[in-house]
């Protein structure tokens, strides 16, 4: 595209930008922070400013990086540099390429035997786990990820229960055996000479603060460092890109809070949200139009978000439909409407391609891809390699799944072994994390239900923040036409059928949306209410409402079940609270399996503050979903219940209650 010289290929690279836009391409600033919406164009500007700096004389193409958090977006980002005619000279790749290949140049200049990379970190963690206390049934994927969030946190062994508590994560087994298994993981690459992706850019700023020659080839080398996604970044590769910036302020990055979605993973926003505190003369630029969806679309999406909502943010697209909110009688009756609508869709000339169904989970998507290929409409799962999550050197995507437990669903479920019925013009289906970054002009999200939206497993604050943007990124992903459901009841892995809640979330996107459209198998919001297990509040928006307060109480609000100051005493908690952890560990010992498999403590403490004494009162318990609840649910029940019973006894347990050592008052 740079064909011509001076004011003549400027105007050319600079046509079609928005004023915010190419204010951020043109900025005399050195330091320059882009908050980017979704489909505010955050690629295009990067890509721009990068030739923008080049046609001016600004940059060197030669001493040029850019940093994202995928190959596959990496090659995006090559493409459109090509485009922009700079198909050589610029750098563009992932933090873990960018180690790996300057480590080995590092390692050859020195003569230092350079060790094997290890591709797999669940199989060398898996053999160390096999046969060890405490570790007993837990999933080598579960195990392998506690690991490398800790790596990716900057978490020495010795600290991770500490940091796991701070961080609210939950570990697979108790935090003792998974430390232990850490320190051995780490051993063990040493004695094998191995390492890993997280060592290979530990090693690298390693490097970089060691060796002040190393560390001054390497920032003349890139002396202008752009960064895509940046919202993503862990603490570890934040260590990375400070260390190759030292005293260099020529720092250009794009982000969006909105869309920080992989806290689960190590990443951490908060490199975004605090760059002008880091970076005191930063320009900040804010894109808040978004260019792919209709303001119909845009409005439900950050209705979501509510107020943790980075920013406003408006559509710069013509008017289009409603979207739709739907409720089916079981998983069965929606994948059969979703099969309906989208060959409806076809007939009125879009594109299989146009089109996508997003669940949190893989497996919900399980049922729509059987309905999909018995209307004979083309699909394919979006595989795991083609995950959005951060890549390694070879492309192998970071970040091991969580193992469901007893069928319940969670972000990122392994290979379904699905295969591809074509791909050159079919309908997509895959997770809202693996959509991250895509876009179709009609999509279907389905699935929206409590224990899917937020994930059962999410309890604190931060993790149901993120959950809110996940949904936000779903939404998002849809340019004209969004269509959202969930269904009353679904079977378990088990057989079991169960009742369904709408997703809490739904209340504020109910508002954005069209009626139901009437059908033989789909139940009004009103109807699909009275299979739901509130009785009191027959209303729709009333249900969500109520949901939606359970599951983010007013500050200093009551906890179901405490009805009295007795109750609520910090004595009767304790009381409570040891009763359920007996139970839980004579539960753990009878099944085989870690007592933090059954129930988390977070979930544990939360029990014991509210005392539930309905089912209702337990699907309001953070990190109980209805898997949990149909399956333990009364044994639960009676736990409490004999416990507050035998209120002013002297615990059975000898050892001090799980309130008081969490210092829970």
């Amino acid at each position: 595209m740079l064909v011509g010289t001076g004011g003549t290929a400027t105007a050319e690279l600079l046509a079609g930008l928005t004023p915010l836009q190419r204010r951020a391409v043109e900025t005399m600033s050195s330091t320059v922070c882009v908050l980017a919406s979704a489909g505010s164009g955050k690629t295009r500007v990067l890509t721009r400013r990068i030739a923008y700096r080049a046609l001016t004389g600004s940059a060197k193409p030669e001493h040029t990086l850019a940093l994202t958090f995928t190959k596959k977006a990496a090659g995006e980002l090559a493409e459109r540099l090509a485009g922009l005619g700079l198909a050589e000279g610029v750098n563009a790749g992932t933090f873990h390429s960018l180690a790996w290949h300057q480590l080995r140049r590092w390692w050859a200049d020195r003569r230092t035997p350079q060790p094997a990379l290890l591709q797999s970190k669940a199989r060398l963690v898996g053999e160390l786990a096999s046969g060890r206390g405490g570790l007993e049934g837990v999933a080598t994927s579960d195990l392998a990820a506690a690991v490398e969030w800790a790596k990716a946190r900057l978490v020495p062994p010795g600290e991770l229960a500490a940091s796991a508590h701070e961080a609210n994560r939950e570990l697979p087994a108790e935090a003792e055996a998974v430390a232990a298994l850490y320190a051995r993981y780490e051993d063990e690459k040493r004695r094998r000479r191995l390492v890993d992706f997280e060592d290979l850019l530990a090693r690298y700023a390693d490097a970089l603060s060691s060796d002040s020659r190393f560390a001054a080839a390497q920032r003349w080398r890139w002396a202008h460092v752009f960064v895509d996604e940046v919202q993503d970044v862990n603490p570890l590769q934040c260590r990375v890109l400070l260390g190759l910036l030292a005293g260099n302020d020529d720092l250009f990055v794009v982000g969006d809070p909105n869309q920080a979605i992989y806290g689960w993973n190590g990443a951490d926003a908060r490199f975004l949200t605090e760059f002008p505190l880091r970076f005191p003369d930063a320009e900040v630029v804010r894109l808040d139009d978004n260019h792919r969806s209709s303001p119909q679309v845009v409005a439900a999406a950050t209705a979501v978000l509510g107020r943790q909502s980075a920013g406003p943010v408006r559509s710069s697209r013509p008017d289009g439909p409603l979207p739709t909110l739907r409720c089916f009688a079981n998983e069965l009756a929606e994948a059969a409407g979703i099969a309906a609508e989208i060959r409806e869709a076809a007939s009125q000339g879009l594109g299989w391609a146009d089109m996508a169904v997003l669940a949190r989970t893989n497996a919900q998507l399980v049922t729509v891809m059987e309905a999909l290929v018995k209307a004979g409409v083309p699909c394919r799962a979006r595989a795991p390699a083609e995950d959005a999550a951060p890549d390694a050197p070879d492309g192998r995507p970071q970040g091991a799944g969580r193992a469901n437990v007893e069928g319940e669903p969670h972000e990122d479920d392994p290979g379904l072994g699905w295969g591809n019925l074509g791909w050159a013009n079919t309908v997509t289906l895959c997770s809202f994390h693996r959509a991250k970054g895509l876009q179709w002009q009609a999509v279907w999200v389905c699935g929206l239900e409590t224990g899917f939206v937020p994930i059962a497993y999410a309890s604190s604050p931060g993790s149901l923040a993120e959950e809110r943007r996940l949904l936000y990124v779903a939404l998002t992903r849809a340019e004209r036409r969004l269509h959202c459901s969930w269904s009353n009841e679904r079977r378990a892995a088990s057989g079991a059928v169960l009742r369904r809640n709408p997703s809490p979330w739904l209340a504020v996107l109910a508002p954005h949306c069209s009626g139901t459209r009437a059908g033989d198998d789909v139940a009004s919001p009103a109807e699909a209410i009275s299979l739901a297990p509130s009785g009191r509040d027959r209303s729709f928006a009333g249900f969500l409402a109520m949901a939606r307060g359970r599951l983010a109480p007013a500050p200093g609000a009551s906890s179901p079940g405490a009805s009295s100051p007795e109750a609520s005493s910090p004595e009767a908690s304790a009381a409570v609270a040891d009763e359920l952890r007996q139970w839980r560990g004579r539960l753990a010992r009878a099944s085989g399996v870690p007592p933090h498999v059954l129930l988390h403590d977070s979930t544990l403490l939360a029990l014991a503050r509210s005392k539930p004494k309905s089912t209702e009162e337990l699907l309001a318990v953070p990190g109980l979903g209805p898997v949990k609840v149909a399956r333990f649910g009364p044994q639960i029940l009676a736990v409490v219940s004999e416990a507050m019973a035998g209120d002013g006894r002297e615990p059975r347990g000898r050892e001090p209650s799980l309130l008081a050592r969490s210092g829970a008052q």
